[in-house]
């Protein structure tokens, strides 16, 4: 009986130690909404919207990665992943970034109550009126980001994370957010009902 559970406390803490998938979070409203990678799902963002014929062979390379869906006029591509672990994905998602069409990898995310959330390599902001352009212009610098699309007469702006910028749509929307300098810095997302 103690063996048992012994081998059951075991197994439970090896199971811990395995997950190495990260708990992150992003704005929405203002409110802080945590998520937690999860390694079988991701969002492979590309340059350029390009034909489901040019997609299918750039991710068909890899044996672990699975097209789900390609939304139509987009430039991403939402795959299942055959890996056990965040380790493994981000190993795989390393070496699919070494195509020049590739912009970013992500995986999904679950949140708090079930939903299965996915990241492109855009996010959007908002600039606050005393905020100025220059200031914007410092952060996209020194993340190396991009500016993708604006309009200058809301201070709306769309931002590209690409794998050469200093974290992906998450993590620089965050940091644009955090500064005080806008009404909402927000990660280009997409939901399902279940990580499943």
């Amino acid at each position: 009986m103690i063996s048992i559970i012994t081998l059951l406390i075991t197994s439970c803490k090896n199971e811990d130690l395995s997950n190495d998938c990260k708990s992150r979070f992003y704005y929405y409203n203002s409110e802080k909404i945590v998520v937690t990678e999860i390694p079988y799902k991701g969002c492979i963002s590309f340059y350029d919207t390009l034909s489901i014929e040019t997609v299918n062979q750039i991710l068909n390379q890899y044996k672990a990665i699975h097209i789900l869906s390609i939304p139509s006029n987009t430039n991403h591509a939402i795959v299942s992943i055959d890996s056990e672990n965040c380790n493994e994905t981000d190993k795989l998602f390393a070496t699919i970034k070494n195509d020049s069409r590739i912009s970013n990898c992500n995986k999904f995310f679950i949140s708090e109550k079930g939903y299965s959330v996915g990241i492109t390599d855009f996010f959007v902001c908002k600039l606050k009126s005393t905020t100025s352009f220059n200031q914007l212009m410092e952060l996209v610098n020194d993340s190396h980001t991009k500016i993708i699309d604006s309009n200058t007469t809301s201070w709306h702006f769309i931002i590209r994370a690409d794998k050469n910028s200093n974290g992906d749509a998450l993590d620089i929307a965050n940091k644009f957010f955090e500064t005080g300098l806008f009404e909402y810095a927000e990660p280009e997302m997409f939901s399902q009902m279940n990580a499943n």
